[in-house]
């Protein structure tokens, strides 16, 4: 037998390094084999497992996996960024701002949050040829991803963001939060045109899942993303794309992402 273990051209062996990602649900995420193939294509020898978590256990999950030496880290997906980035983690400035995580590494000292949604987003609609500024926002959705979005897009000169959230309380905060940092921002009824609307919530993961958003609020010619990866094209892009909206994929912020993923686990990223 080889002395290195492969399939399909990956590496398993005894000196793998392993990535978790953590949510609940979990069999909808993608990002396992890309970024795999990614880190190993690099020379890394490392794998991405999905781990299905309640949010209950996230805390002790952590507890415990810091003592497992070849851990590298952890990427964090629904409904746990924002709970993780209340745990005894040294945050970023951008997981700081918006009270979320979306990858940890681990230490000799703890672990390390911080927040790559917001710029992998914005960078997914600037490759899709959009651009923000000066044009209004429409945001459903304010848990770990809204937050991070909401603030790359006013950062890079939304004229307004505007935040849809059926918990009343998560709105407000994040409202307030871009208000603080000098943004215009209000409450949004998710059905009033916007010049891009964007789905942060998990609503459109399951064929069953009402709209998360009203179509009265998509205009031709306006932009509709989304964040969901599974499926592909969620119910609210397919109406987008038949009412002659533009609309840009989940697909998009992951795959910008992986680089950035890839660089904080084993590359370094500023601080």
């Amino acid at each position: 037998m080889a002395t290195n273990e492969s399939w399909d051209g990956l590496r398993l062996d005894g000196n793998t390094v392993v990535l978790g990602i953590i949510g609940d649900p979990i069999a909808q995420v993608k990002a396992p084999l890309p970024l795999t193939r990614l880190l190993q294509a690099r020379g890394i020898n490392a794998v991405l497992v999905p781990m299905h978590v309640e949010s209950g256990n996230v805390a002790s999950l952590l507890n415990a996996l810091h003592a497992v030496h070849n851990i590298a880290g952890i990427v964090v997906t629904v409904p746990h960024k924002q709970r993780a980035a209340g745990l005894s983690i040294d945050l970023s400035r951008a997981a700081r701002e918006a009270q979320a995580v979306n990858v940890i590494r681990r230490t000799a000292e703890g672990w390390q949050g911080e927040l790559l949604d917001g710029a992998g987003f914005l960078a997914g609609l600037v490759r899709n040829g959009v651009d923000v500024e000066g044009h209004s926002v429409g945001l459903a959705g304010a848990g770990g991803a809204g937050n991070a979005i909401a603030l790359a897009l006013a950062a890079a000169g939304a004229a307004s963001v505007d935040v849809h959230d059926v918990d009343e309380a998560k709105r407000a905060a994040l409202v307030e939060r871009l208000r603080a940092l000098g943004h215009v921002a209000g409450n949004w009824d998710a059905a009033s045109p916007r010049d891009l609307v964007v789905n942060a919530t998990p609503a459109g993961m399951r064929e069953s899942d009402p709209l998360p958003i009203a179509l009265s609020a998509i205009r031709p010619g306006h932009v509709v993303a989304d964040v969901i990866m599974e499926p592909a094209t969620t119910q609210l892009l397919a109406r987008a794309q038949e009412l002659g909206a533009r609309i840009v994929h989940g697909r998009h912020m992951m795959n910008e992402q992986l680089e950035a993923m890839a660089d904080f686990f084993f590359g370094g990223v500023p601080r």
